[in-house]
């Protein structure tokens, strides 16, 4: 059983991972956009798409979230990433313990 359980936190850790980078991403997209907007580099267009991943969806749910000028969705977007990270992430790191205790080790 010790072995699922270490499957389960690598599989939390991981995500958690992977989570932090999108966020780091979202936020360094909406500085890009606010700092230099007519620079579109390749280092500004791969944090451009790595935001979008999350931003894209978002934009196709909740068009409301950009009003004028001013775009909501990196907000909402790291408001969701956060979610994820502390529900699931955290739920999955708390079965990796379940398990390791039910396993008796």
């Amino acid at each position: 059983m010790f072995v699922l359980a270490n499957l389960v936190y690598a599989v939390a850790l991981v995500l958690r991972i992977l989570v932090e980078f999108e966020i780091f991403a979202v936020i360094a997209s909406a500085l890009f956009s606010w700092l230099n907007p007519n620079y579109y580099g390749n280092f500004r267009m791969f944090f451009q798409a790595m935001s979008d991943l999350v931003e894209r969806p978002l934009r196709k749910v909740f068009p409301f979230l950009r009003s004028g000028i001013v775009d909501y969705t990196p907000l909402v977007a790291i408001l969701v990433l956060v979610f994820i990270d502390q529900f699931l992430v955290g739920s999955l790191f708390d079965l990796s313990y379940v398990i390791r205790a039910a396993s008796g080790l």
